[in-house]
Protein backbone atom coordinates (compact mmCIF):
# COMPACT_ATOMS: atom_id res chain seq x y z
CA UNK A 1 0.00 0.00 0.00
CA UNK A 2 1.39 2.96 -0.73
CA UNK A 3 0.63 6.69 -0.08
CA UNK A 4 0.16 7.88 -4.00
CA UNK A 5 -2.63 4.66 -4.04
CA UNK A 6 -4.43 6.64 -0.89
CA UNK A 7 -4.40 9.75 -3.03
CA UNK A 8 -5.83 8.17 -6.03
CA UNK A 9 -8.44 6.70 -3.73
CA UNK A 10 -9.55 10.01 -2.48
CA UNK A 11 -9.78 11.82 -5.40
CA UNK A 12 -11.54 9.47 -7.21
CA UNK A 13 -14.53 9.62 -4.66
CA UNK A 14 -14.18 13.36 -4.60
CA UNK A 15 -14.19 13.48 -8.24
CA UNK A 16 -17.06 11.09 -8.78
CA UNK A 17 -14.98 9.31 -11.58
CA UNK A 18 -11.40 7.74 -12.73
CA UNK A 19 -11.32 10.10 -15.50
CA UNK A 20 -11.40 13.30 -13.63
CA UNK A 21 -9.56 12.45 -10.69
CA UNK A 22 -6.54 11.70 -13.21
CA UNK A 23 -7.16 15.17 -14.65
CA UNK A 24 -6.72 16.80 -11.04
CA UNK A 25 -4.11 14.30 -10.17
CA UNK A 26 -1.78 14.92 -13.54
CA UNK A 27 -2.05 11.10 -14.38
CA UNK A 28 -3.14 9.24 -17.36
CA UNK A 29 -6.28 7.68 -16.28
CA UNK A 30 -4.86 4.03 -16.70
CA UNK A 31 -2.66 4.97 -14.04
CA UNK A 32 -5.35 6.14 -12.25
CA UNK A 33 -7.35 2.56 -12.43
CA UNK A 34 -4.30 0.36 -11.58
CA UNK A 35 -3.25 2.49 -8.45
CA UNK A 36 -7.23 1.45 -7.39
CA UNK A 37 -7.10 -2.21 -8.50
CA UNK A 38 -3.91 -2.47 -6.63
CA UNK A 39 -5.44 -1.32 -3.34
CA UNK A 40 -8.70 -3.50 -3.82
CA UNK A 41 -6.90 -6.65 -4.35
CA UNK A 42 -5.01 -5.54 -1.12
CA UNK A 43 -8.36 -4.88 0.94
CA UNK A 44 -9.75 -7.94 -0.56
CA UNK A 45 -12.79 -6.11 -2.21
CA UNK A 46 -14.44 -3.52 -4.45
CA UNK A 47 -13.99 0.22 -3.37
CA UNK A 48 -16.53 1.24 -5.96
CA UNK A 49 -19.83 0.73 -7.19
CA UNK A 50 -18.78 1.19 -10.55
CA UNK A 51 -22.73 1.05 -11.64
CA UNK A 52 -23.31 4.28 -10.72
CA UNK A 53 -22.61 7.73 -12.08
CA UNK A 54 -21.06 9.23 -10.90
CA UNK A 55 -19.20 5.83 -9.08
CA UNK A 56 -19.83 5.79 -5.20
CA UNK A 57 -17.70 4.29 -2.29
CA UNK A 58 -18.66 1.11 -1.80
CA UNK A 59 -19.00 0.07 2.06
CA UNK A 60 -15.23 -0.81 2.22
CA UNK A 61 -14.40 2.07 0.06
CA UNK A 62 -16.01 4.45 2.66
CA UNK A 63 -13.83 2.65 5.73
CA UNK A 64 -10.78 2.89 3.40
CA UNK A 65 -11.26 6.57 2.73
CA UNK A 66 -11.67 7.26 6.45
CA UNK A 67 -8.31 5.51 7.25
CA UNK A 68 -6.70 6.89 4.18
CA UNK A 69 -7.33 10.32 5.17
CA UNK A 70 -6.22 9.87 8.52
CA UNK A 71 -2.85 8.52 7.14
CA UNK A 72 -2.12 11.44 4.45
CA UNK A 73 -2.88 13.81 7.27
CA UNK A 74 -0.04 11.96 9.64
CA UNK A 75 2.45 11.80 6.71
CA UNK A 76 1.79 15.58 6.31
CA UNK A 77 2.09 16.37 9.44
CA UNK A 78 5.35 14.64 9.81
CA UNK A 79 6.74 16.61 7.11
CA UNK A 80 5.51 19.55 9.41
CA UNK A 81 7.74 18.39 12.06
CA UNK A 82 11.02 17.43 10.92
CA UNK A 83 13.22 20.23 10.26
CA UNK A 84 13.75 20.49 6.58
CA UNK A 85 17.66 21.94 7.39
CA UNK A 86 18.59 19.34 10.11
CA UNK A 87 16.40 16.54 10.16
CA UNK A 88 15.11 17.08 13.68
CA UNK A 89 11.83 16.41 14.76
CA UNK A 90 9.82 19.16 16.60
CA UNK A 91 6.76 19.77 18.36
CA UNK A 92 5.47 18.95 21.79
CA UNK A 93 5.01 15.92 23.37
CA UNK A 94 2.50 15.93 26.32
CA UNK A 95 3.80 12.87 28.16
CA UNK A 96 1.72 11.93 31.67
CA UNK A 97 3.92 9.61 34.46
CA UNK A 98 2.30 7.61 37.66
CA UNK A 99 2.69 8.92 40.94
CA UNK A 100 4.50 5.87 42.25
CA UNK A 101 7.14 5.85 39.26
CA UNK A 102 7.65 9.78 38.42
CA UNK A 103 10.81 10.08 40.17
CA UNK A 104 12.46 6.94 38.54
CA UNK A 105 11.11 7.34 34.98
CA UNK A 106 10.80 10.95 34.51
CA UNK A 107 15.00 11.97 34.32
CA UNK A 108 15.89 9.03 32.04
CA UNK A 109 12.75 9.46 29.84
CA UNK A 110 13.63 13.08 29.24
CA UNK A 111 17.38 12.85 28.86
CA UNK A 112 17.02 9.99 26.11
CA UNK A 113 14.11 12.44 24.29
CA UNK A 114 16.59 15.25 24.62
CA UNK A 115 19.69 13.51 23.43
CA UNK A 116 17.33 11.63 20.25
CA UNK A 117 15.07 14.43 19.49
CA UNK A 118 16.69 18.11 20.67
CA UNK A 119 13.77 20.24 18.72
CA UNK A 120 11.11 18.47 20.76
CA UNK A 121 9.34 20.22 23.75
CA UNK A 122 8.64 17.68 26.39
CA UNK A 123 5.56 18.38 28.86
CA UNK A 124 5.59 15.85 32.20
CA UNK A 125 2.40 15.65 33.80
CA UNK A 126 2.61 13.67 36.94
CA UNK A 127 -0.75 12.17 38.50
CA UNK A 128 -3.09 8.71 39.85
CA UNK A 129 -2.84 6.26 36.92
CA UNK A 130 -7.22 6.36 36.38
CA UNK A 131 -6.75 10.60 36.02
CA UNK A 132 -3.88 10.35 33.21
CA UNK A 133 -5.72 7.53 31.51
CA UNK A 134 -8.70 9.91 31.02
CA UNK A 135 -6.51 12.69 29.70
CA UNK A 136 -5.11 10.80 27.13
CA UNK A 137 -8.64 9.46 26.18
CA UNK A 138 -9.83 13.48 26.29
CA UNK A 139 -6.50 14.69 24.22
CA UNK A 140 -4.84 16.46 27.04
CA UNK A 141 -2.02 14.02 26.77
CA UNK A 142 -0.32 11.99 24.29
CA UNK A 143 0.94 8.87 26.37
CA UNK A 144 1.44 8.09 29.71
CA UNK A 145 3.17 5.60 31.80
CA UNK A 146 0.22 4.12 34.27
CA UNK A 147 -0.30 0.97 36.50
CA UNK A 148 -3.33 -1.04 36.01
CA UNK A 149 -4.54 -4.28 37.38
CA UNK A 150 -3.57 -6.68 34.71
CA UNK A 151 -7.28 -7.41 33.40
CA UNK A 152 -7.93 -3.54 32.68
CA UNK A 153 -9.08 -3.55 29.22
CA UNK A 154 -7.64 -0.48 26.83
CA UNK A 155 -9.95 2.30 26.44
CA UNK A 156 -11.69 2.77 22.83
CA UNK A 157 -9.14 4.18 20.30
CA UNK A 158 -6.09 3.99 22.68
CA UNK A 159 -3.16 1.36 22.52
CA UNK A 160 -1.28 -0.01 25.33
CA UNK A 161 2.18 -1.74 25.59
CA UNK A 162 3.17 -3.88 28.60
CA UNK A 163 6.18 -2.82 29.92
CA UNK A 164 6.60 -5.08 33.29
CA UNK A 165 4.63 -6.51 36.21
CA UNK A 166 4.59 -4.45 39.63
CA UNK A 167 4.38 -6.26 42.47
CA UNK A 168 2.79 -4.91 45.13
CA UNK A 169 2.83 -6.21 49.05
CA UNK A 170 0.88 -5.48 52.40
CA UNK A 171 2.91 -4.18 54.86
CA UNK A 172 2.77 -3.77 58.46
CA UNK A 173 4.69 -3.28 61.58
CA UNK A 174 6.31 -5.88 63.39
CA UNK A 175 4.15 -5.06 66.39
CA UNK A 176 1.13 -6.05 64.79
CA UNK A 177 0.28 -9.88 64.12
CA UNK A 178 -0.37 -9.60 60.78
CA UNK A 179 2.28 -11.58 59.53
CA UNK A 180 2.43 -14.28 56.61
CA UNK A 181 -1.29 -15.10 55.52
CA UNK A 182 -4.04 -13.85 57.28
CA UNK A 183 -7.64 -14.30 57.02
CA UNK A 184 -10.69 -11.92 56.85
CA UNK A 185 -10.95 -11.85 60.59
CA UNK A 186 -7.62 -10.41 61.42
CA UNK A 187 -8.13 -7.38 59.11
CA UNK A 188 -11.68 -6.34 60.27
CA UNK A 189 -10.24 -4.14 62.83
CA UNK A 190 -6.99 -3.26 60.80
CA UNK A 191 -6.54 0.09 60.04
CA UNK A 192 -4.45 1.36 56.91
CA UNK A 193 -1.85 4.22 56.00
CA UNK A 194 -2.82 5.11 52.07
CA UNK A 195 -2.52 7.21 49.41
CA UNK A 196 -4.99 9.49 48.60
CA UNK A 197 -8.42 8.47 46.51
CA UNK A 198 -7.79 7.74 42.99
CA UNK A 199 -4.53 5.86 43.99
CA UNK A 200 -4.56 2.19 42.07
CA UNK A 201 -2.88 0.58 44.86
CA UNK A 202 -5.57 1.90 47.47
CA UNK A 203 -8.67 1.26 44.45
CA UNK A 204 -7.21 -2.53 44.49
CA UNK A 205 -7.25 -3.21 48.48
CA UNK A 206 -10.65 -1.57 48.86
CA UNK A 207 -12.34 -4.17 46.14
CA UNK A 208 -9.99 -6.60 47.78
CA UNK A 209 -11.74 -6.07 51.51
CA UNK A 210 -14.99 -5.14 50.09
CA UNK A 211 -15.17 -8.70 48.12
CA UNK A 212 -14.35 -9.95 51.92
CA UNK A 213 -17.21 -7.53 53.43
CA UNK A 214 -14.38 -5.46 55.45
CA UNK A 215 -14.79 -1.68 55.34
CA UNK A 216 -11.29 -0.08 54.35
CA UNK A 217 -10.81 2.09 57.44
CA UNK A 218 -8.06 4.48 57.15
CA UNK A 219 -5.83 6.14 59.76
CA UNK A 220 -3.96 8.26 58.32
CA UNK A 221 -3.97 9.49 54.40
CA UNK A 222 -0.63 10.69 53.22
CA UNK A 223 1.15 11.06 49.46
CA UNK A 224 4.33 10.23 50.62
CA UNK A 225 5.80 6.62 50.85
CA UNK A 226 8.68 6.80 53.23
CA UNK A 227 6.38 8.69 55.84
CA UNK A 228 3.84 5.51 55.07
CA UNK A 229 6.60 3.46 55.79
CA UNK A 230 7.62 5.26 58.98
CA UNK A 231 4.03 5.58 60.02
CA UNK A 232 3.64 1.96 59.34
CA UNK A 233 6.44 0.83 61.90
CA UNK A 234 5.17 3.03 64.42
CA UNK A 235 2.17 0.98 64.03
CA UNK A 236 -0.26 3.70 63.10
CA UNK A 237 -2.05 1.01 60.32
CA UNK A 238 -0.88 -1.09 57.66
CA UNK A 239 -0.53 -0.01 53.97
CA UNK A 240 0.05 -1.45 50.31
CA UNK A 241 2.96 -0.19 48.46
CA UNK A 242 5.71 -1.37 45.58
CA UNK A 243 7.63 -4.00 47.00
CA UNK A 244 10.56 -1.99 45.30
CA UNK A 245 9.73 0.78 47.52
CA UNK A 246 10.46 -1.35 50.64
CA UNK A 247 14.08 -1.26 52.92
CA UNK A 248 15.70 -3.85 51.75
CA UNK A 249 16.17 -5.43 55.37
CA UNK A 250 12.64 -5.25 56.29
CA UNK A 251 12.86 -7.07 60.18
CA UNK A 252 15.83 -4.19 60.69
CA UNK A 253 13.42 -1.91 59.69
CA UNK A 254 10.86 -3.03 62.21
CA UNK A 255 8.68 -4.02 59.42
CA UNK A 256 6.54 -7.10 57.79
CA UNK A 257 4.93 -8.57 54.32
CA UNK A 258 1.43 -9.92 54.99
CA UNK A 259 -0.74 -11.37 52.51
CA UNK A 260 -4.89 -12.24 51.82
CA UNK A 261 -5.20 -15.80 51.04
CA UNK A 262 -5.89 -16.19 47.36
CA UNK A 263 -5.55 -12.18 46.45
CA UNK A 264 -3.05 -10.55 44.08
CA UNK A 265 -2.27 -7.34 44.28
CA UNK A 266 0.44 -6.77 41.57
CA UNK A 267 -0.21 -4.40 38.90
CA UNK A 268 1.04 -3.72 35.78
CA UNK A 269 3.13 -0.85 34.20
CA UNK A 270 1.72 0.01 30.73
CA UNK A 271 2.22 2.60 28.16
CA UNK A 272 -0.98 3.78 27.20
CA UNK A 273 -0.80 6.21 23.93
CA UNK A 274 -3.03 8.02 21.53
CA UNK A 275 -2.47 6.06 17.93
CA UNK A 276 -1.96 9.42 15.70
CA UNK A 277 0.15 12.14 15.45
CA UNK A 278 3.70 11.68 14.39
CA UNK A 279 5.57 13.09 17.41
CA UNK A 280 4.18 10.24 19.67
CA UNK A 281 4.09 7.70 17.05
CA UNK A 282 8.09 8.22 17.19
CA UNK A 283 8.68 8.71 20.66
CA UNK A 284 7.02 5.26 21.92
CA UNK A 285 9.16 2.97 21.00
CA UNK A 286 12.39 5.29 22.76
CA UNK A 287 10.24 5.75 25.46
CA UNK A 288 9.01 1.73 25.61
CA UNK A 289 12.70 0.67 25.64
CA UNK A 290 13.79 3.42 27.73
CA UNK A 291 11.77 2.28 30.75
CA UNK A 292 11.30 -1.66 30.53
CA UNK A 293 15.21 -1.40 30.98
CA UNK A 294 14.67 0.91 34.01
CA UNK A 295 11.82 -1.38 35.05
CA UNK A 296 14.37 -4.66 34.54
CA UNK A 297 16.77 -3.16 36.44
CA UNK A 298 14.25 -2.58 38.97
CA UNK A 299 13.82 -6.62 39.29
CA UNK A 300 16.99 -7.58 39.12
CA UNK A 301 17.81 -5.55 41.77
CA UNK A 302 14.51 -6.71 43.75
CA UNK A 303 15.75 -10.09 43.22
CA UNK A 304 19.19 -9.64 44.40
CA UNK A 305 18.30 -8.00 47.41
CA UNK A 306 15.33 -11.03 47.93
CA UNK A 307 18.29 -13.87 47.74
CA UNK A 308 20.54 -11.60 49.94
CA UNK A 309 17.62 -11.39 52.68
CA UNK A 310 16.88 -15.37 52.43
CA UNK A 311 20.63 -16.05 53.02
CA UNK A 312 21.09 -13.48 56.07
CA UNK A 313 17.56 -15.59 57.08
CA UNK A 314 19.30 -18.91 56.87
CA UNK A 315 22.93 -18.44 58.29
CA UNK A 316 20.78 -16.83 61.27
CA UNK A 317 19.20 -20.26 61.89
CA UNK A 318 20.83 -22.79 64.55
CA UNK A 319 22.53 -25.33 63.17
CA UNK A 320 22.06 -28.74 64.56
CA UNK A 321 24.69 -31.09 65.89
CA UNK A 322 24.91 -33.76 63.37
CA UNK A 323 25.83 -37.53 65.52
CA UNK A 324 29.42 -38.88 64.78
Amino acid sequence: MELQQLRALIMVAEAGSVTEAARRLLLTQPAVTRQIRALEEELGGALFDRTTKPIIPTPLGKSALNHARRILLMAEELRTAISSDAGTLRGELRLGVGASWARQVIPPITLQLREQYPGLQLRLKTGWSGSLTRQVESELLDAAVVLVPPQAHVPTGLSAIRLAEEPVGLISSRKTPLNGRVGAEALRETTWVLNAEGCGHRATLKRALEQLGIPLTVAVEVNDLDLQVQLIREGVGAGIMPLRALPQRLAEAGLQVFNIADVNFSLEVRLLYRRTGPIILMAVPLIERTVSRLLMSARTKQTAQQTTSAVRRRARRPQRAHPR
